[in-house]
């Protein structure tokens, strides 16, 4: 008995690690740093970008997407029923965004498009 509970208790820790670091699905990064100038794009899942290309239409399930372009960074990440959270320089995480942060959203899917990020 107490050799399946150690077993049990092996596999769910495993189980845990494997979720926390998001190991079993895609995970890409794309880094630029030039002339004093860091972005970087690092996600996980597939990520989809709305028609127009101002936001983001849809992350799998627990994906999630960084944005970094020097001092501005956004987060966006999307629980297990496909709800997206957004968070701007690390305040706080919202699911709603105002006019500013749309702006902001649409500015920096606009420059993930231009340097490699397509659609998903």
């Amino acid at each position: 008995m107490k050799k399946l509970l150690g077993y049990v208790l092996v596999v769910i820790g495993l189980i845990a690690l494997l979720d926390a670091c998001h190991i079993g699905g895609r995970h890409t990064v794309i880094s630029e740093n030039a002339d004093g100038r860091v972005r970087r794009i690092e996600y996980w899942g597939h990520v989809y970008f709305t028609a127009d290309s101002t936001g983001i239409s849809r992350i799998s399930p627990n994906g999630k997407v960084k944005y970094k372009n020097n001092d501005f960074e956004i987060s966006a990440e999307s629980d297990y029923n496909g709800r997206i959270t957004y968070q701007f320089n690390d305040g706080e995480k919202k699911k709603e965004l105002d006019n500013n942060e749309k702006s902001s959203l649409a500015s920096a899917v606009r420059d993930m498009m231009k340097i490699g990020h397509y659609a998903k």
